[in-house]
């Protein structure tokens, strides 16, 4: 199978098991500082349970990309908080729309970084999958002073997503995938300790749950994305991980009857086309 192939296949999973965020969220009754802090630290605990089992402990030991793996805790910090402080400031739309020029960041970012070349294909496929977005969040769009704040957050999202595609780019080259986990898992964790309230309890229930959160949603399709960048360029990752906002509205019809209007169609399936040209431009090269 060819490698842009392989690697889109692996960061569509990944998208696909990043989208249950909604339905978790909705059922786990806490805070997101404390969901993150949580699911970021029992993600490094069971990693290093499997570093210890399978007696692996030395290659945590890294040598290399220290720089790197810190400011992708600090990034992957940015873009969560960021998205979920926009969330309470602005319109679920705006918020979408905004956050989702990460891919344009990273288009803009990978000469730089990895002195790509920005193909015609990648020009064409952002610019349909940006107004497939625009035509879902559209009906609900709301400018105004009162929803300025929201945007900034949600374009501090977008510049943490967006810079956070090259940097875990750069360490997929360099370092294990689930090193990289656990670092980036560890260094959040760490970070979040100061957002945390000085009283709060968790229950058994949501315990359980973000023990389940954080393999499906944390880990699992944290290797899998890790896995398909190796592969594919820089500035089509994002353009591929637009795959999420299709699987988020499957699951808003799946689980909570949330039927797509006539926009949500049109807009996914632009979305899916423009996925389409990105993967096809790359799938006859060996």
């Amino acid at each position: 199978m060819n490698k842009h192939l392989k690697g889109s296949i692996l960061i569509i999973l990944s998208m696909f098991l990043f989208a249950t965020i909604g339905p978790f969220v909705r059922i786990i009754d806490i805070t997101p500082e404390e969901m993150l802090f949580f699911s970021s630290l029992f993600a490094a605990i069971f990693l290093l349970i499997y570093f210890a089992f399978t007696k692996q402990l030395k290659k945590l030991a890294i040598k290399k990309a220290s720089f790197w793996l810190l400011l992708s805790g600090f990034l992957l910090i940015l873009n969560t908080l960021s998205y979920y402080r926009a969330y309470i400031l602005t319109t679920l739309s705006n918020t979408v729309l905004v956050h989702y020029l990460a891919p344009v960041i990273a288009v803009l970012l990978a000469p730089i970084f990895f002195k790509e070349k920005v193909g015609k294909a990648t020009v064409i496929s952002l610019a349909i999958s940006l107004f497939g977005l625009y035509v879902i969040t559209s009906p609900n769009l709301a400018l105004g002073d009162r929803n300025l704040n929201g945007i900034f957050f949600a374009f501090l999202s977008a510049v943490g997503y967006g810079t956070l595609i090259i940097v875990n780019k750069k360490l997929v080259e360099r370092l294990a995938l689930d090193v990289i986990l656990f670092y980036q898992a560890a260094i959040s964790a760490i970070i979040l300790l100061p957002f945390l309230g000085l009283h709060f309890s968790l229950a058994l229930k949501p315990f359980s749950l973000l023990a389940l959160y954080t393999l499906i949603v944390y880990i699992l399709p944290g290797f899998l994305y890790l896995s398909g960048i190796k592969y594919v360029e820089a500035q089509h990752v994002g353009i591929i991980s637009y795959a999420e906002v299709i699987f988020v509205v499957l699951f808003g019809f799946l689980f909570f009857k949330e039927i797509p209007g006539i926009n949500t169609l049109i807009g996914g399936l632009l979305i899916i086309f423009s996925g389409y040209l990105v993967i096809k431009s790359k799938a006859k090269m060996r």
